[in-house]
């Protein structure tokens, strides 16, 4: 009887870990992604024809369209973010560069693929889910996070 005791509380205890494991990693998933909207942010948006990088002084609000302080044009169409020594200077002297890495986007949404630097700081380039953040007033176009930055 106590063996049978014995094995039950054993197979209980495999039956907790193989499902407490895929939520605690979940819960910590969700709690990083809460704390990183709270920080400053940049994001690499593209929007069909064309792309930009966003500056985010508050990440949980950086669903608009940017002032022209808080975006950069990094090239003529659609930039492909896929790259080592990206480069972008914002008209305020700000610039951004950029390295992430050529298989990025065959990775799982919110992965860290890269790193990135302006004249501040540090950032940890992770990938996007492609959301829409907002729409260009100016011609229509939505506009998609693919990367973002904190």
């Amino acid at each position: 009887m106590i063996a049978f005791n014995a094995t039950l509380i054993y197979i209980a205890g495999l039956i907790a870990s193989v499902f407490a494991s895929p939520l605690e990693a979940l819960a910590a998933r969700v709690e990083g992604q809460a704390l990183a909207k709270r920080a400053e942010g940049i994001h690499l948006v593209n929007c069909r024809t064309y792309s930009m990088i966003l500056y985010c002084p508050n990440d949980s609000d950086c669903n608009h369209f940017p002032s022209d302080a808080n975006k950069c044009i990094p090239t003529t169409g659609t930039q492909t973010w896929e790259i080592p020594n990206g480069l972008c200077a914002f008209n305020t002297g700000e610039s951004f560069h950029w390295n992430i890495r050529g298989d990025a986007q065959m990775q799982q949404d919110y992965s860290v693929v890269g790193s990135g630097n302006n004249n501040e700081r540090s950032f940890l380039i992770r990938k996007d889910d492609k959301h829409i953040m907002f729409t260009d007033p100016n011609n229509g176009k939505a506009c998609s996070s693919i990367y973002y930055c904190l």
